[in-house]
């Protein structure tokens, strides 16, 4: 597998076992998905890290060029159409210890792959969604990094596994409803579309981003704000987004309600309008 490593393709890629992503998870990674070998929104999800990397005081050594160069090289090198791009960057190679005053040389990694989408006969039927005994931190400014250290990630989608749904759902430290272990969360109620704000410890999607843009484009009032579990039980509609997911009806959350119809108008408005925005 080809991959740029610090601005150098390489047949296999490596980086030290002394890298403070490896030891410490000390990092930021973007997923970015190719259209017809293309990255999609790719300006949001770099702006996305640069803001990332300044919450952490980790220094980017790339310029948004090389990463869009190096997405149309690695793509066409492999024949990749619909496929994922992941860019990682750490802190590098640093001594023992949590300070990170004597790593100088950040790393980063450009890989492309294949991607195979969700099948639409699973798209109709809709994601489940479990509770989770994660609790997002409001206060945090971490709350908003996407970090190579994603333990809590893990952990959400671990507990979602084990009761058998498709993924996770947690409340923020204050009780109100939050996010997916890899997903934001949206549902239409009393006539609007309602979603958590930032403020309630979630990561700003770059998907969740254009879906409240293409909303307001089309018409739609927008709620960001702090919602108690409770609003989710008496939604008409309730969705998921990310990056390669895209737009996902939630059929059930376990304990607050059930949803025999998914895909209602909402979803259909808006999966129209973001797969039009795609081509």
């Amino acid at each position: 597998m080809k991959a740029i490593l610090n601005g150098v393709v390489t047949e296999n890629p490596a980086v030290s076992v002394m890298d403070r992503g490896f030891t410490l998870g000390d990092g930021l990674f973007e997923t970015i998905p190719l259209y017809g070998g293309k990255p999609f929104l790719l300006e949001k999800h770099l702006e996305r890290i640069r803001q990332a990397s300044e919450v952490i005081g980790l220094q980017i050594t790339f310029v948004d060029a090389a990463v869009a160069g190096g997405i149309a090289f690695l793509a066409k090198e492999a024949g990749v159409s619909r496929g994922v791009a992941r860019l990682t960057v750490t802190r590098g190679e640093g001594p023992r210890g949590y300070g990170y005053s004597g790593a100088v040389n950040p790393t980063w990694v450009l890989t492309v792959e294949m991607y195979e989408p969700m099948a639409e006969s699973k798209r109709q039927i809709g994601f489940t969604l479990a509770p989770s005994s994660i609790i997002k931190n409001s206060r945090s400014p971490l709350s908003g990094v996407k970090s190579t250290s994603a333990l809590e990630r893990v952990m959400m989608k671990a507990e979602a596994e084990r009761a058998g749904a498709d993924e996770a759902f947690t409340l923020s430290d204050a009780g109100h409803v939050a996010c997916g272990a890899a997903v934001n969360i949206f549902w239409a109620r009393q006539g609007r579309l309602e979603t958590p704000s930032i403020n309630c410890g979630i990561l700003p999607g770059v998907t969740r981003g254009a879906i409240i843009s293409l909303a307001r484009q089309n018409g739609m009032e927008v709620a960001e704000g702090s919602f108690e579990p409770s609003s989710l039980a008496e939604a008409d509609e309730v969705f998921v987004t990310n990056s390669l997911l895209e737009i996902v009806s939630v059929r059930q959350i376990t304990g607050l309600g059930r949803w025999d119809k998914t895909h209602g108008p909402v979803v259909e408005r808006l999966t129209a309008s973001y797969r039009a925005l795609i081509r």
